[in-house]
C-alpha cells in the first residue's frame, strides 16, 4: 500500500485504494488497509455490504471485521458504529487511511478463505465502502507472499504485476471492484479460447483433472452459448475453481465466476462413450453460472438496477434468472454435443423429481419462491421438502415446458431461445418486471401460452409434464427416491419393498435422520430430524442392516425403532408403507419427434 510519504508522489485524489495482504494464514486472517482523499473537512461513512449480487441473503460481511484503526493526517481518527456493518469516521480531511483484518475461513464462493494451502476471496467480503466515493475509480493491490508456489488469478483489469500475477488491478467503480473475485495458492491454469475469446479454467486444491478434456468440453460449451447470444459481453473469462473434498457451488461475475467443486468431480472419462455423473454436473454447473454472464449479470430486474446492498431487495422473477437458466445450462450441454441424449435425460428426470416431490410444492407457487429466496429457500430447514417450493428446480420444469409449447405452437419455428433474445434485446439496458416477461412470452409464442405460464408461476397445481414431453417423443415414467437418501438418483436407485419416509445421513460412524416426509412412515412413528438410529427391530441401525431391512418387510408391517435423541433413547413403533413412485425417469419412445428437441446422433 502506499505510504504517506508516497502521497503525492503517486496517488491520485479522485481513486481509491485498497490492499488486501494474505498475511497470516494460519489465523486465516487478511490484512487490509484502505486509502482516500477527502477534499474538504467532513465525516466520511464507511461500511460493508450485507449481502453481494447472485446470494440472496443476509451474510453481513461486517461481522468479520476485526482491529480496525483510521489515521488521517498522521493522527488517530476517532469514530463510531451507526450500525452492525458501518464505521462513521469523524470529521477528517486531506488522506485518510484505514486499517483493519478480516477473518476468512468460510470455504464457499461467496465470502472469503484462507490457509496455508490457498487463499480465496470476493471484494464484497473485505473491501469496505466510502459510499461518498463509489463513482470514484478503485485499485486493489495483493502484495506476494512468501512462498514461490503461490499465484493469483483474477478477471480485474491490470495496473501492474509479478510474474505469478500478485500487483495492482483496478476497477472504474466500486459496483465494478465487487464484481471480481481473486484466487491465489498453487494454482493449475487451463488455456483455451471459445469463438475467438481468451478463456480459461483455474483450479487449486490437489485434484485429478483431465485438463485436456476440460478444456475441448468447457469450449463446446462456450462457443454454444457465444453462438446462442450471437455476442459476448466480456473480452476474456476465467472459471476460478476451488477443488475440495467435498463441495459444490457458483457465482456469477462480469468476466468471470468463482466455484466450488469436490475432487472425484474433474476426472471425466468411464469409458469412451460417457462421462460419469459428478464430470457432467460440474460441467452444468460451469454452463449455468457461464449463462448467467448474459442472464443476470446483463439482462436483470429492474429493481437491480442499482443493487442496494445494504439490505435485501425482493423481486419474483427468480424463476427467470434461475429456473431458465437452470434448464439451459444442461441444455447447452446436450446441444453442444457434450452430453449424450440419454444423459441428458436422466438429468432432466432428475430435476423434474426434485421439482415436483412432496408437500413442499403443493404449498408454495414458484413466484413466492423467488420472493421470499432470502429466507425460505437460501435458510433452508430441515423441513423444506414440506414446506416450499424451488424457483431454480420448478422455474427449470416451467421453462422446458415453455420452451417445448412454444416450438409445437409455432411448427418449429420459434423457441425459448426466441423468448430469450427477444427480453434480452428490449430490456437489457432498463430491467425486467414480471409483466414484461408475460408480455414477450406472448408476442413471441401466444397469448395462450403467455396466460397458461403465468398459471403455472402462480399455483400450485401439478404440472402437465407427460403430456408435453409426450409429443417429443419421450417416455416418463414414475420411479421412486433413493431408499436411504430419498434423493431422485441419476443412475437408478436402491428401492425395497417398504420405505422410512425419511432422509438418512451418516454421520461421525452413525445414522442420523436428517429430513422427515409428512404423513410418511418415520413421522407417523413420531421420529424428527436430528435423531440418530440406533436399532430397527433390535438390530443395530447401520447402512446395511438398513438397507437388509426395507427389503425384508412388507408395508402394513410394524416394528420397534430405538433412536438417541439429544442424550435419551427413545422407542419407537414405525409401521412400514410403501414407497412412493414419486420421481420421474425419462426415455425416448420416438426418435423422430424426439430430434426436435434433442440432439441425437
Amino acid at each position: 500500500m502506499h505510504t504517506t510519504q508516497q502521497q503525492g508522489q503517486d496517488m491520485q485524489q479522485n481513486t481509491v485504494y485498497y490492499k488486501v495482504a494474505p498475511a497470516d494464514p494460519h489465523h486465516h486472517y487478511f490484512d487490509v488497509s484502505l486509502q482516500f482523499f477527502v477534499a474538504t473537512p467532513q465525516s466520511v461513512l464507511l461500511r460493508m455490504p450485507a449481502w453481494l449480487p447472485g446470494s440472496y441473503m443476509i451474510r453481513d460481511f461486517g461481522k468479520h471485521v476485526i482491529s480496525f484503526s483510521a489515521i488521517g493526517a498522521e493522527v488517530a481518527l476517532d469514530y463510531i458504529r451507526p450500525d452492525k456493518s458501518s464505521w462513521l469516521l469523524e470529521e477528517c480531511s486531506g488522506w485518510v487511511t484505514v486499517h483493519y483484518c478480516v477473518y476468512a475461513f468460510d470455504l464457499s464462493v461467496r465470502t472469503a478463505w484462507l490457509d496455508s494451502e490457498f487463499g480465496f476471496f470476493n471484494p464484497s467480503a473485505v473491501c469496505l465502502e466510502a459510499p461518498e466515493f463509489n463513482e470514484l475509480p478503485h485499485e486493489l493491490m495483493v502484495p506476494p507472499i512468501d512462498n514461490k508456489d503461490w499465484h493469483l488469478a483474477t478477471g480485474m483489469p491490470l495496473v501492474e504485476a509479478d510474474k505469478s500475477g500478485f500487483g495492482t488491478y483496478t476497477a472504474s467503480s466500486y459496483a465494478e471492484l465487487i464484481d471480481y473475485p481473486f484466487l491465489m495458492g498453487p494454482l493449475t491454469e487451463v488455456a483455451f479460447t471459445a469463438k475467438n475469446i481468451p478463456h480459461r479454467l483455474v483450479l487449486v486444491g490437489r485434484h485429478f483433472a483431465n485438463t485436456t478434456q476440460l478444456a475441448n468440453d468447457l469450449q463446446r460449451i462456450c462457443e454454444q452459448q457465444i453462438e446462442f447470444w450471437n455476442h459476448a459481453p466480456f473480452t476474456e473469462y476465467s472459471f476460478l475453481t476451488m477443488v475440495v473434498g467435498e463441495g459444490f457451488g457458483g457465482l456469477e461475475h462480469r468476466n468471470s465466476t468463482a466455484l466450488i467443486c469436490s475432487r472425484h468431480s474433474l476426472e471425466p472419462v468411464l469409458n469412451n462413450s460417457t462421462n460419469n455423473d459428478d464430470y457432467n454436473t460440474f460441467l452444468s454447473l460451469c454452463s449455468h453460472e457461464y449463462l448467467h454472464s448474459w442472464n443476470i449479470k446483463q439482462l436483470r430486474p429492474s429493481l437491480f438496477h442499482p443493487y442496494n446492498l445494504t439490505q435485501e431487495q425482493y423481486t419474483e422473477q427468480l424463476w427467470f434468472y434461475e429456473g431458465v437458466t437452470s434448464y439451459l445450462d444442461d441444455y447447452f450441454l446436450q446441444q453442444s454435443g457434450v452430453l449424450p441424449a440419454q444423459q441428458y435425460l436422466a438429468r432432466v428426470g432428475q430435476t423434474m423429481s426434485r421439482a415436483l416431490r412432496g408437500k413442499g410444492p403443493q404449498r408454495q407457487s414458484v413466484l413466492t419462491s423467488s420472493q421470499l429466496a432470502w429466507t425460505t429457500f437460501y435458510q433452508q430447514n430441515e423441513n423444506a421438502q414440506n414446506a416450499i417450493s424451488s424457483y431454480y428446480s420448478k422455474g427449470a420444469v416451467i421453462a422446458m415446458l415453455l420452451d417445448l409449447a412454444t416450438r409445437m405452437a409455432s411448427d418449429q419455428q420459434r423457441s425459448l431461445m426466441d423468448i430469450m433474445r427477444c427480453v434480452y434485446e428490449r430490456y437489457a439496458a432498463i430491467g425486467t418486471k414480471q409483466e414484461n416477461l408475460i408480455k414477450v412470452i406472448a408476442e413471441v409464442a401466444n397469448p395462450a401460452i403467455a396466460e397458461q405460464v403465468q398459471d403455472w408461476l402462480t399455483s400450485t397445481q401439478p404440472l402437465p409434464v407427460d403430456v408435453v414431453l409426450e409429443r417429443f417423443g419421450i417416455q416418463l415414467a414414475p420411479t421412486c427416491a433413493d431408499a436411504f437418501s430419498m434423493q431422485p438418483s441419476l443412475t437408478g436407485t436402491s428401492v425395497g419393498s417398504v420405505s422410512l419416509g425419511a432422509a438418512l445421513q451418516e454421520r461421525n460412524g452413525s445414522i442420523v435422520i436428517s429430513r422427515v416426509f409428512e404423513d410418511g412412515a418415520a413421522a407417523l412413528a413420531e421420529l424428527s430430524a436430528n435423531d440418530t438410529l440406533v436399532a430397527i427391530d433390535f438390530l443395530h441401525a447401520n447402512r446395511g442392516n438398513i438397507n437388509r431391512a426395507i427389503t425384508r418387510y412388507q408395508p402394513g408391517e410394524t416394528v420397534q425403532v430405538h433412536v438417541l435423541r439429544d442424550d435419551r433413547l427413545l422407542e419407537k413403533s414405525l409401521t412400514w408403507q410403501a414407497p412412493k413412485a414419486d420421481c420421474y425417469q425419462l426415455s425416448i419412445s420416438n426418435a423422430e419427434l424426439a430430434q426436435l428437441w434433442l440432439k441425437l446422433p
